[in-house]
């Protein structure tokens, strides 16, 4: 593998790929170190373009429920997307899900074909590869959505990680993309899920994540739920997760429950 900071983050080289791909406007901006791409746009994104921030590194970045996001400098992919939208803000609940299938869209062009842990970290061969953090808040009396993506591309070493992960590296063989240009199909990707999202909501996307489902017909526990185990089934079109428990289907939102496989 050559030295991945060839590929450092590259504003020509971005810009010109989401000129190729998608007719937006777009308001890049890209840190060599940064706290986290999420707060930026949340304190500083123009509501009326479609926004992008890019790191080499993030000194406070984090997943679902405040963990942690591993950030070591040019080895991944930190992103974050922020755009307005008129839609309801409660329909937004389950575009976490929807970026999950743009992130898995962009990396099987690549013949990389990985499946979706619900709701939104991406694996590749049983193992953690990327996640999806989305935040919301009302901004110049818009709404607001930023979508966070992390993705481990050039990775090969992280002690402080407590769960199984991968990378893109690890996992193909002389494996060498240019991350300026999974960014640009990634930003691009998600937007044009985005209008499609906004007239149609998740019914348009539900078969096809349950069909990468990765936690369907597994063990799961539901730990905000006294630690109850079931058996996750398929997606809802709100993006709930249905799991049987017992003689039960519980329906479960994202927010309000988190799940472990059992072994």
């Amino acid at each position: 593998m050559e030295d991945v900071k060839q590929n450092t983050l590259n504003e020509e080289k971005i810009l010109n790929f989401l000129g190729i791909y998608q007719d937006f406007d777009w308001e890049l901006s890209i840190f060599d170190e940064i706290e986290s791409t999420n707060d930026y746009l949340l304190n500083f994104a123009n509501v009326d373009k479609f926004n992008i921030c890019l790191a080499e590194c993030q000194t406070k970045g984090r997943g679902r429920n405040l963990k942690e996001w591993q950030s070591p400098k040019y080895e991944n992919i930190y992103m974050s997307l922020g755009f307005s939208t008129e839609n309801e803000l409660n329909r937004f609940n389950a575009f976490s899900l929807v970026t999950a299938l743009a992130v898995h869209d962009v990396l099987a062009i690549e013949d990389i074909n990985t499946e979706i842990k619900w709701p939104n970290d991406i694996y590749l061969n049983n193992k953690k590869v990327g996640g999806i953090l989305l935040e919301t808040i009302t901004k110049d009396e818009k709404t607001l959505i930023v979508v966070g993506i992390g993705l481990n591309i050039y990775m090969k070493d992280n002690s402080k990680i407590d769960r199984e992960w991968t990378s893109l590296a690890l996992e193909i063989e002389d494996f060498n993309l240019d991350r300026n240009k999974i960014i640009s199909k990634l930003a691009n990707e998600i937007l044009f899920s985005k209008k499609e999202f906004e007239k149609e909501g998740f019914d348009r996307f539900a078969k096809k994540f349950n069909s990468l489902n990765y936690l369907k017909n597994k063990e799961v526990s539901l730990t905000n739920f006294d630690c109850e185990k079931g058996t996750a089934l398929d997606i809802n079109l709100d993006g709930t997760l249905n799991v049987k428990v017992g003689e039960r289907i519980k329906k479960i939102s994202s927010g309000e429950v988190s799940l472990y496989l059992t072994d």
